[in-house]
């Protein structure tokens, strides 16, 4: 009796012994074999607030892993049941489950390109995130104008034109375009960019200082050709919260005349002297990108003598001394740069050379109608 307890106890060990090592056998293989012996790259899009069990079921679907359950089972001893991103993750079928579970837990997102030039208007910036496939236009357009947004992000102005800064941005593809959040979220990025590239430069701004009533100008005044100092200018600023409106509007809507006027980096300096003596001198602006961006999105074609005259364009420089009410563009780290720190010259005045993309820069009246005779012969062929 007690040999064939001792056998039965020797077969019960037995078959345990086999179950166990089958067990470990097979969660061995699953854990070091690949899904596939061809491995290709493939795309997960995981939605914000998805289970792990509906992750787990696309993989499968995707060829990335084997079995849900025993991939369940490897999340679970892992600890990584609530902790699967959302966002396109790349995976490849011959990677292990660890490391498919690393990637779409610990992994980083596809990040696809938004690229925004210098000198874009927000329409243009609004139909470039579009095209893109980052936002819509209409939403795009309604964010930059929320006054809500504007204080959160602290721009002084009607809208964020300015501070959608140029830049080459990494972002996760939406999933939903048609998101208004999206598009929030796309401007906002945009404008941290434009806060962050820049603190050199607003840093060295005065702070904001207290409101008085008599320093409040008139509604829908031109701003000043020579900003006003104060006696004792209040303590730099430390966060964009606390930088001079005044100073801030100056330094960017200059910023923009001059990214419209040259794309030549070397000029960008002289530039901004021509404005910066002119401004100094009382002279009018005379900036010609200043009329299209007055008339706005239905602008087209060359600029008219009519629209030259207009002084119902309050940006129209040929008719408003001093700068226009806001920025006519976003501007890049160079020209803002130029636009803090002008070349000090004597020059008044610049026109195309004709030949490339500079400028000939003239000191007197006399000279500059003589580079324009010149400019204009050159392009006639003459």
């Amino acid at each position: 009796m007690k040999k064939w307890i001792l056998r039965v106890f020797s077969f019960l060990v037995l078959a345990l012994l086999l179950v166990v090592g089958g067990v470990a056998y097979d969660a061995y293989r699953f854990l070091n074999t690949p899904a596939s012996d061809q491995p290709q790259d493939i795309i997960i899009s995981i939605a914000p607030g998805s289970t792990f069990d509906r992750v787990a079921w696309d993989l499968k679907k995707a060829g990335a892993i084997t079995d849900v359950d025993r991939f369940r089972i490897l999340a679970y001893t892992e600890n990584a049941l609530g902790r699967v991103k959302a966002g396109e993750f790349q995976i490849n079928t011959g990677w292990t489950p660890e490391q498919v579970l690393y990637q779409i837990t610990e992994g980083q997102a596809v990040l696809y390109r938004l690229f925004i030039r210098e000198g874009l208007t927000w329409w243009e910036t609004a139909r470039a995130v579009e095209a893109q496939g980052f936002a819509r236009y209409e939403d795009f357009k309604a964010v930059i104008h929320d006054p809500d947004f504007l204080r959160e992000h602290h721009i002084p102005f009607a809208n964020a034109e300015g501070f959608l800064f140029p830049e080459t941005y990494l972002l996760k593809r939406p999933r939903d375009p048609l998101d208004r959040q999206q598009a929030h979220d796309v401007a906002s990025t945009m404008v941290r960019m434009f806060w962050r590239k820049s603190e050199p430069l607003w840093q060295d701004l005065p702070g904001k200082a207290a409101p008085t009533a008599a320093h409040k100008p008139p509604a829908g005044a031109m701003s000043s050709p020579v900003p006003t100092v104060p006696a004792e200018p209040p303590a730099g600023p430390r966060t964009p919260a606390e930088v001079d409106p005044t100073a801030l509007r100056r330094l960017v809507t200059l910023a923009s005349l001059v990214e419209k006027e040259t794309g030549v980096p070397a000029e960008r300096g002289l530039v901004a002297g021509v404005f910066a003596n002119r401004l100094r001198l009382g002279m009018l602006l005379q900036c010609d990108p200043t009329i299209p961006y007055g008339i706005g999105e239905k602008f087209s074609g060359a600029i008219r003598r009519s629209q030259l005259d207009d002084p119902k364009n309050l940006y129209n420089t040929y008719q408003h001394p001093g700068l226009p009410p806001g920025p006519i563009a976003s501007a890049g780290l160079h020209s803002l740069r130029a636009a803090a720190a002008p070349d000090e010259h004597e020059y008044l005045y610049f026109v195309a050379t004709g030949v490339d993309a500079g400028h000939t820069f003239s000191k007197t009246l006399n000279e500059h109608n003589k580079a324009v005779q010149v400019y204009r012969s050159r392009i006639r062929g003459n």
